[in-house]
C-alpha cells in the first residue's frame, strides 16, 4: 500500500470497525458522496458570487475557495485511481452538470481576476488581456492532452476488460 493510500485511509479512518457492516458502509458511502458533492456546489456557487458581492475581500476568498476545491477534488481522483479505478475512463464527461460546473468555475475566476486587477492594478486590464492570450492557447493545449489521454484510457480499460474475460474473470465466468 503506497504511503498516499495509507495516508488517505487515515484521514478517513477507514480501519474503523464501522465499515466491517456491509450495509453501513454502503450507506455511509453513499452519504459521503452526497456531502462531497454537496461541499463542490455550495463551494462553487460561493466563488461565483463571492467576488461579485463582497469586492476584494470575496475575490481572495473565491480563489482560496477554488484551490480547496481542486486539491479534495484531486485527492478524491488519486485515492480511486490508486485503489485501480480511473473516473475519467469510466464516467462521461459531456454532461451538463458539468458544463455548469465549469461555468461557475469560470464565472468565480474570471469575477476573482477583474475584482483583484481593478483593485491592484488601478483599473487597467492590459495583464488580464495578456494573461488570456497566453493562458487560452495553453488551456486549449491542456484539454487535447486531456482528451487525448482520457481516450487512451478509454482502450487500456476496454483492452483489461477483454483480457481478463478471455482469461475467464469476466462477469460471465
Amino acid at each position: 500500500m503506497s504511503a498516499f493510500v495509507t495516508a488517505a485511509r487515515f484521514v478517513g479512518d477507514l480501519d474503523d470497525e464501522f465499515y466491517a457492516d456491509e450495509l453501513q458502509r454502503e450507506i455511509w458511502n453513499e452519504a459521503s458522496a452526497v456531502g462531497f458533492q454537496s461541499l463542490l456546489w455550495i463551494g462553487l456557487i460561493g466563488g461565483a458570487v463571492l467576488p461579485y458581492a463582497a469586492g476584494v475581500t470575496g475575490a481572495w476568498m473565491a480563489l482560496g475557495l477554488f484551490f480547496v476545491l481542486i486539491s479534495v477534488s484531486f485527492v478524491v481522483l488519486g485515492y480511486a485511481r490508486e485503489r485501480g479505478i480511473d473516473m475519467y475512463a469510466s464516467q462521461k464527461l459531456r454532461r451538463s452538470r458539468i458544463a455548469f460546473a465549469g461555468l461557475l468555475f469560470f464565472l468565480a475566476g474570471a469575477g476573482a481576476a477583474l475584482r483583484l486587477l481593478a483593485h491592484y492594478g488601478g483599473g487597467n486590464l492590459q495583464s488580464l488581456w495578456i494573461g488570456a492570450a497566453i493562458g487560452a492557447p495553453v488551456g486549449l493545449a491542456a484539454g487535447v492532452v486531456g482528451i487525448k489521454n482520457r481516450r487512451r484510457r478509454v482502450q487500456e480499460a476496454e483492452r483489461a476488460a477483454e483480457k481478463a474475460e478471455l482469461l475467464g474473470f469476466g462477469p460471465n465466468k
